[in-house]
């Protein structure tokens, strides 16, 4: 058993009083290990949920879910699946998914709403840059691609550069994006190659990305 699935007993009996249960005002619908069990075959063709072993936790009704990997670069981490805006990981474990549905509630607030401005990084940061590759390289698995880029730590400058001149214009819009959400002046060369993008969505978000470092260096 891996150990993403290992913490999925303790979480089952975690959420077993049904409190987190049906509160739609809030977007919070925990799921027991059953409803899991069939939601997430539901979602079995999704490329995301199928490369990266996902498990679908709740349904608020939204076309949103949280999903917990269970395989890859990310795994045992909770990712948000979007219907209409970008999918990206959002939680480093079931247990902080947990203690925000439970902030959620207290707080009156939606749980989308308590989702971190920048994804937890990865783990494993090889596996993962080879993931996002493979996804634009080929296209078959570019939604995957696409989710893996805000865990990045933007370390790898090769990498960085290659999405940046992507033909993939929402990836250089993606690492344009997590640029501005992590403003460092060693990061300018790759937000100046996004601003030179020939799609001019992937250009805007690359000179907001400069804007970004230049700000955080003023400050």
């Amino acid at each position: 058993m891996s150990e993403a699935m290992s913490g999925l007993d303790a979480y089952f009996e975690r959420i077993s009083d049904g409190a987190l249960a049906g509160r739609w005002a809030n977007e919070v619908n925990l799921l027991s290990q059953p409803q899991v069990d069939e939601l997430s075959h539901l979602f079995a063709s999704h490329p995301i949920v199928s490369r990266l072993g996902g498990l679908v936790l709740d349904d608020p009704e939204t076309s949103n879910h949280h999903v917990l990997l269970t395989k890859g670069p990310c795994a045992g981490q909770v990712l948000y699946l979007s219907h209409d805006d970008d999918s990206r990981v959002v939680f480093d474990s079931l247990n902080e998914l947990v203690d925000a549905a439970s902030r959620t509630v207290e707080c009156g607030a939606f749980l989308f709403e308590l989702h971190p401005q920048c994804s937890p990084v990865s783990p494993n940061q090889a596996e993962l840059a080879q993931l996002i590759e493979e996804g634009l390289r080929d296209g078959a698995d570019d939604c995957v691609a696409m989710a893996l880029i805000p865990s990045l730590e933007l370390n790898d400058m090769t990498l960085l550069q290659r999405i940046a001149a992507s033909s993939n214009f929402f990836a250089t819009e993606a690492i344009a994006n997590e640029v501005s959400k992590r403003p460092e002046a060693r990061l300018l060369p790759i937000a100046t190659l996004c601003s030179k993008h020939r799609h001019p969505q992937a250009a805007a978000a690359g000179k907001a990305a400069m804007a970004a470092i230049a700000a955080h260096g003023s400050s």
